[in-house]
């Protein structure tokens, strides 16, 4: 073989290797889906595709003055399409979670404790006073 076929394959190469190497990095992004949240808080629509509960709960925050905290990670799939009332909306996509929440002065702040069923670990229980008056009982 001579050196003059072995050039081409090498021009060949390196966009080769760019374009895999493009396809890795956008690949993960395009496949990630999107939420899109429509209307007002007495009627809203949203749609997703392959969107966590955590996903759905920040675009809230983004289209409404809703806040949101979480003591678990939200990373369950939500359901394509929610619609109705923020409330309804908010009741529907953790439907099988412990959460709260409060509306004040237009703000919704959402809370989200756990899963229902499983067990809260409970606080520590006081120390025992060792002090002068717990000698005198």
């Amino acid at each position: 073989m001579s050196r003059g076929k072995l050039q081409p394959r090498a021009a060949f190469r390196a966009p080769s290797i760019a374009l895999a190497l493009a396809a890795i990095l956008v690949l993960p992004h395009a496949a990630r889906g999107e939420v899109h949240v429509e209307g007002n808080p007495t009627a809203v629509r949203i749609t997703t595709s392959s969107d966590s509960i955590g996903d759905v709960l920040s675009a809230l925050d983004i289209a409404f003055d809703v806040r949101h905290r979480s003591a678990i990670d939200l990373d369950a799939p939500a359901g394509p399409i929610y619609a109705g009332p923020i409330e309804r909306v908010i009741a529907r996509l953790l439907d099988g979670f412990n959460y709260v929440v409060k509306k004040s002065q237009g703000t919704t702040e959402i809370i989200v404790l756990g899963r229902h069923g499983e067990v809260a670990i409970p606080a520590p229980a006081p120390k025992p006073s060792t002090g002068l008056l717990s000698r005198w009982r």
